[in-house]
């Protein structure tokens, strides 16, 4: 059962809010340095310049898929490890794809290099657009030496969010940012250079973006760490890194070739202004995109913790605050660009170049149109990651990024011309929140859609009656939890012995939170979940407070105090405990007691 008042503030809502403007961070920087590239190149340099960076753009997401595949694999593994308190294992995971993802990276930048015309042609610089070839090879001569300090950032900047480091994420994009900037206005208006310094540009501020991130690892009280230490099947941990990440992986397969494939249909029926309108419209997706796909990734991380710790009422919490959060920011996003279109077009496109600038415009007009759309789409497919339903996502990820693009671009640029490639994006999301929503109402489990939203099977968790949850913002509320607790005891059998230490722990633990976490003046909250099973009981405590690790605090008490009289409630509650784990993830403290 599940004792849970209405809160203005609980630990999910606070650990949503403080997580996803770090991912939506991660979500923009991947492409912050093509993002100014494409501004500069749009300013300074022309049309062409634009429709061959706009050719490029597809193929950056295959060179991201490496990234992307690898740490969202491992980030699902290492959550599932840190959610059952296997610390030692999760670190395992993380250095061995950070490994994975430099190596993989180098392979991809030495094979690339051997075959840039090819490349070129295949993005579509052929045919009538051949004089477009030269610009596409400079470009990506220049861009692909970031591709290893690129996917290794990914993999470091999505576990240092984990790890409770929001600052060095944030430090990090801003010295990047400033770094692709200031290197590309010299590139421009010093050295007069062309293409392939905008793109060697864009791998210094990459290496900047590394190095700084790298420096997470000096402080020895941080969790995560890079250790191979007790490493063994390495192969099998790698097919398991990768086959959790094979969902991101389909997504950004389907919308490179998605992408590749407009950009021909365009280049055989429209000039080179559609095609610079066209690269306009995929740009908006790491502008502005970052805030639908940073709420998209905190579920996907969220959802994969609480779905390993079988918490079923913080799944629907989480469910609930990414949407009202998710529909407030996309709406507030998609009004800034329905008011100031032409602002946002001219960032790519320079103003004396007026077709081009206004088939932009509407680029920008169908992309805010778009938005809350994207949201829900991407909101359900990372949900279905989240609760391993690995197939599923496989499945809604390709038609989301192609199988149900193609074939409306197609009818509607032979309908409309080389606008229809971006009237396209509404009504193809559309379709496919339509698929989502007949998926959730022909799930086998649950009576209402309320239950069925939740994509889970009858027996996920504890059976009725075997599982306690509880918050509590007040030393009143936490006195009323123990006597919960004691309750709950009796009605499923518990020995007394066994009741009495649980409701210690809550007093005694609860206590400590509020005293010394709740001084700060800032709103807190503790959430608390009992699971009766038949070996014992399991206490989880998890609150939004400052880093306090009971286990170390244990330590060095025993080993600096012979005082037996201090920190007495640490002591009681460690020793008659049969095992405590603490974890600091996504700002928050997770203690995991067994009785």
């Amino acid at each position: 059962m599940s004792i849970l008042g209405k809160r203005e503030h609980t630990v999910v809502d606070t650990v949503f809010k403080s997580s996803w403007r770090v991912y939506m961070l991660n979500s923009f920087t991947w492409a912050i340095g093509m993002l100014v590239d494409g501004a500069i190149i749009g300013n300074f340099l022309g049309v062409n310049p634009v429709a061959a960076y706009g050719l490029v753009w597809p193929l950056t997401l295959v060179y991201a898929l490496i990234g992307n595949v690898v740490s969202g694999g491992a980030r699902s593994l290492y959550t599932r490890y840190a959610g059952q308190g296997k610390l030692p294992e999760a670190n395992q995971v993380y250095s061995l794809a950070l490994l994975l993802a430099i190596g993989l990276s180098l392979t991809a930048m030495l094979l690339s290099y051997a075959m840039l015309s090819p490349l070129a042609q295949l993005l579509g610089a052929s045919g009538d657009q051949a004089l477009l070839r030269p610009l596409v090879c400079q470009y990506l001569g220049g861009l692909l030496l970031s591709l290893p300090f690129d996917n290794g950032a990914k993999v470091i900047s999505c576990f240092i969010s984990i790890d409770s480091d929001d600052r060095h994420v944030v430090i990090a994009t801003v010295a990047m940012t400033v770094t692709d900037i200031v290197g590309d206005l010299l590139v421009v208006l010093v050295f007069h250079g062309g293409m392939f310094l905008l793109g060697f540009t864009t791998a210094l501020g990459q290496l900047v973006y590394f190095l700084i991130l790298s420096l997470h690892f000096l402080r020895p009280d941080r969790m995560l760490h890079f250790t191979l230490k007790g490493l063994t099947r390495v192969g099998e941990k790698i097919r398991l890194i990768l086959y959790h990440g094979v969902p991101v992986g389909i997504s950004h397969i389907a919308n490179a070739v998605c992408g590749i494939v407009v950009n021909r249909i365009l280049a055989a029926s429209a000039s080179a202004s559609y095609l610079a309108a066209y690269s306009v419209h995929q740009s908006m997706t790491s502008l502005v995109g970052a805030c639908y796909m940073g709420i998209a990734d905190t579920v996907w991380t969220l959802s994969s913790i609480f779905y390993g710790e079988e918490d079923e009422k913080a799944l629907d919490e989480l469910q609930r605050t990414s949407l009202r959060i998710g529909l407030k920011v996309t709406l507030i996003a998609a009004a800034l660009l329905l008011t100031f279109p032409r602002l946002f077009a001219s960032i790519y496109i320079g103003r004396s170049d007026q077709e081009a600038l206004a088939l932009g415009v509407q680029a920008v007009q169908f992309f805010a149109l778009s938005l809350p759309l994207y949201m829900l789409a991407y909101l359900f497919d990372n949900y279905l990651m989240g609760v391993g339903q690995l197939h599923a996502s496989n499945l809604f990820s390709f038609f989301l990024e192609c199988a149900a693009v193609l074939p409306v671009v197609w009818i509607l640029v032979r309908l409309l011309g080389g606008s229809g490639a971006w009237t396209a994006t509404p009504i193809s999301l559309f379709i496919m929140i339509v698929n989502a929503l007949v998926y959730i109402l022909f799930w086998k489990d649950g009576d209402s859609f309320s239950q069925k939203r939740l994509l889970l099977k009858s027996d996920f968790g504890n059976a009725t009656g075997k599982e306690l949850s509880i918050s509590a913002d007040t030393m009143l509320e936490v006195v009323g939890m123990s006597r919960l607790a004691g309750l709950f005891c009796r009605e499923n059998g518990i020995d007394a012995k066994k009741a009495n230490i649980l409701a210690l722990c809550i007093e005694e633990l609860g206590a400590n939170i509020i005293n010394h976490g709740f001084s700060d003046g800032k709103p807190h909250s503790i959430d608390m979940r009992i699971l009766a099973k038949e070996d014992g009981l399991i206490l989880r405590i998890r609150d939004d407070c400052r880093p306090f690790n009971l286990m170390e605090r244990y330590r060095m008490t025993v080993a600096q105090d012979g005082d037996p009289t201090k920190n007495i409630g640490i002591r009681m509650v460690v020793k008659m405990s049969r095992d405590v784990r603490y974890l600091s993830t996504l700002e928050t403290n997770n203690l995991i007691i067994r009785i």
